[in-house]
């Protein structure tokens, strides 16, 4: 480790108090170059350091080191790795200070922070890293200068902690994936107090224009939507926590994409897939194309789960792990009207299995765990449609979207909302529900026929 890994610690900004003693505590450390003792095989390095106790005074502590083994460490080179020791307690020092200054920490939890310092140092063999790693830890609680004060630095050190530990594992992975593939590439090294609605806006735009590992031109819509809305609330915090004065991605206009094709699987086509699976893999795929149900709430299934002709969700899995009593939404949790054509095939089912006790998972894998979605379409789904010509993309969010596009000819709107558990009917209608060419037709034709039937009404009497 040289002096030159501590060069980015820059002295104290003016706006912080530092005191008299804390300008003869930093030259007490800076100018001295301590001393080498010989102790049997091993060399060992001292010198002081001028600290306050609880109590408030100004202190001095012996610090002692051990440096290495004599045999294989000239004493010249001992001296030098003790003085950059001393430069790196220098650099540990200014950051300690500067922590105490910016969160004007009281005596005990500075002395809380030292210990913390303390710890790290003394968990590494070799000083050297454990200062690196201790000059590390305090990087992440000292808020650099505003100039300094990049999007990479404000995500990692303050937006994600406190947010990844309040998001589901599945919105975890996508959002940090479009944190860590779109938002750091393209702003990370921006300067919070710099970004403006201009620069925001032409990130958006150079996802639309940008070549894909694929070869494609431009991100999809659903992907440059997300990353806007990801980006409008990181900045968001850092205005609710006054580093910027306003929301630069407030009103952001999502740039001109191609229209994303939102497929339904063809009644027939879904007909003859349900047809040729097993009796399992029929049942799960009757659940998700007429109970509407997402994959995780179906592979989260326990017998519990099924009360008489409806289907509660008591927990949901992901990536083969339980999350129990957990749900998209709270409203996710409603109970799920049955057909009654799968009352009896759950029966049938249940006795199959040996009637588990109610714990038990309906659909478990052969280790008893959840199974994985992406496993169960690969390896079930996918080989049986193929050989039956289905061009259609078979997957749980075509079968809940197929469910809502068919239901519109028999239920209200409201209806098929209430089935697919959706907070905002505007999701059902304008995401799930897809328009169906009869139905439209039928539509049309009732309302001429309407009023082509209607009793005529003489001129005279529409003009009085």
């Amino acid at each position: 480790m040289s002096t030159s890994t501590f060069e980015h610690l820059r002295p104290i900004p003016s706006r912080f108090k530092v005191t008299r003693n804390y300008r003869r505590l930093r030259m007490r450390i800076r100018h001295q170059e301590g001393w080498v003792e010989e102790r049997g095989p091993r060399l060992y390095g001292h010198y002081y350091i001028y600290q306050r106790n609880p109590a408030g005074k100004e202190v001095r502590r012996h610090v002692g080191l051990a440096l290495g083994a004599k045999a294989k460490l000239p004493k010249h080179e001992a001296r030098g790795k003790l003085r950059k020791f001393i430069a790196a307690a220098a650099a540990i020092e200014t950051q300690i200070r500067k922590l105490v200054a910016e969160r004007n920490l009281n005596a005990e939890d500075e002395a809380a922070q030292r210990e913390a310092v303390q710890n790290i140092v003394n968990a590494e063999d070799d000083p050297e890293v454990g200062a690196e790693r201790a000059i590390a830890f305090l990087n992440t609680k000292v808020q650099p200068a505003a100039d300094h004060l990049t999007l990479a630095w404000y995500l990692q050190e303050r937006f994600l902690p406190m947010k990844i530990p309040g998001w589901a594992p599945s919105t975890r992975e996508t959002n940090l994936y479009t944190i860590n593939r779109h938002i750091l590439p393209g702003l990370g090294t921006a300067p919070l107090e710099r970004l403006d609605k201009f620069g925001c806006q032409v990130f958006l735009n150079e996802l639309a224009t940008r070549k894909r590992p694929d070869g494609v031109t431009g991100f999809s819509r659903d992907v440059i939507e997300h990353a806007a809305v990801m980006l409008k609330a990181i900045l968001e915090e850092a205005c609710d926590a006054d580093l910027i004065k306003k929301n630069p991605a407030r009103k952001l206009k999502r740039p001109d994409t191609p229209e994303p094709t939102k497929l339904t699987l063809p009644k027939d086509q879904a007909r003859a897939l349900l047809d040729a699976l097993p009796f399992r893999d029929r049942l799960i795929a009757m659940i998700a194309a007429f109970c509407a149900m997402r994959a995780g709430e179906i592979f989260g299934l326990r017998w519990s789960s099924w009360q008489d002709k409806e289907l509660h969700v008591t927990g949901t899995a992901w990536r083969g792990t339980m999350r129990p009593g957990k749900a998209k939404t709270e409203g996710s949790k409603a109970g799920i009207a049955l057909p009654d054509v799968l009352v009896p095939a759950l029966v049938m089912w249940r006795e199959h299995c040996g009637n588990p006790p109610g714990d038990a998972l309906i659909f478990p894998s052969l280790q008893k765990t959840p199974m994985r979605p992406e496993n169960w379409l690969r390896r079930r789904i996918k080989p049986i449609a193929a050989k039956l010509g289905i061009s259609v993309p078979v997957n749980f969010q075509v079968l809940r979207r197929t469910f809502a596009t068919n239901a519109q000819v028999y239920a209200t709107p409201k209806d098929v909302q209430t089935h697919l558990r959706h907070a905002d009917i505007a999701t059902t209608l304008g995401i799930y529900t897809q328009p169906v060419g009869e139905s439209v037709r039928k539509l049309v034709n009732a309302v001429a026929h309407d009023v082509m039937t209607a009793e005529a009404i003489p001129l005279t009497r529409r003009v009085q």
